[in-house]
């Protein structure tokens, strides 16, 4: 039986890694927080650090805040590729930049690891019933041997290509997210402010063919406030990786504008990473 090793235990992971053990695959976690592994005791194996986590597992996977956190966790002298053996499989479900993975899968080939980049879409209450939406990178062997992990939470599960193509299709999801916030957002703006009741107008735009999840989601907030704290920071990184990875892409303007438009609505402002301007 594949054992499987998971570091990173918020909102997202915790789930990911409550399912893994749910589903009867042997587990062993790390977590830079201790507290977040008090919902786990005698549920699965806790490790002394990111190495022994590796030592420990067939697959790994890595759900934690952005690039700099992954290079923390998973290189170094005892970082977990210090303890994965040849053939074992470290899964990255963290939404880093493409060269960020790139590094790191680098580092694994001296020591016979497969790298693929598994980033998810769906939160924290999809991963805990199984329906995660996983976009993967890397090689189809690679995948196989991880897949007995990443099913007790994926469904479905998306091989987009090479190691780096399931990032790029998370970071063009979350820019299209983004997109669509900013256009529900005007659009209930700009129909309230011609007299239309916003009420009324949320159901009858939900009904017709210019819905989207985003507008369900928009409209079913509490708290603008609340939302722009809990998603502006990540989703500020996601679309600062997108337009990095795109700069090339010239039909990317008019979407950018709008994702960008939805961060400003946060109160938040993406940066350049190259030093450009756009």
């Amino acid at each position: 039986m594949v054992t499987a090793g998971f570091i990173g235990l918020g909102s997202q992971g915790s789930g990911m890694a409550q399912r893994i053990i749910e589903q009867g695959v042997p587990t062993v976690l790390w977590a830079r927080r201790a507290e977040t592994l008090e919902p786990f005791a005698d549920r699965a194996t806790f490790a002394d650090d990111p190495a022994e986590v590796g030592q420990a597992s067939d697959v790994v996977g890595i759900c934690v805040s952005d690039g700099s956190a992954v290079r923390e966790v998973t290189l170094g002298p005892r970082g977990v590729l210090a303890g994965m053996t040849d053939g074992s499989v470290l899964a990255i479900h963290s939404t880093i930049g493409v060269d960020e993975c790139s590094e790191i899968a680098d580092a694994a080939v001296a020591r016979g690891v497969s790298v693929i980049d598994a980033p998810v879409s769906g939160g924290g209450a999809a991963a805990a019933t199984g329906r995660l939406t996983v976009y993967i990178g890397g090689e189809l062997d690679a995948l196989a041997r991880a897949r007995p992990v990443v099913e007790t939470y994926g469904n479905p599960i998306f091989h987009m290509g090479a190691l780096g193509a399931g990032l790029r299709t998370k970071l063009l999801n979350n820019a299209l997210n983004a997109a669509h916030f900013a256009l529900a957002h005007d659009a209930m703006e700009v129909g309230t402010r011609a007299g239309l009741d916003r009420e009324l107008l949320g159901d009858a735009l939900r009904s017709g063919s210019g819905r989207s999840f985003a507008l369900d989601v928009f409209l079913a907030l509490g708290s603008f406030r609340t939302f722009a704290d809990q998603v502006g920071p990540i989703m500020t990184k996601d679309l600062s990786l997108f337009a990095d990875g795109t700069d090339d892409a010239p039909d990317r303007v008019v979407l950018l504008q709008a994702a960008d438009r939805f961060i400003e609505l946060l109160g938040h402002r993406r940066s350049v990473a190259k030093g450009g301007s756009e």
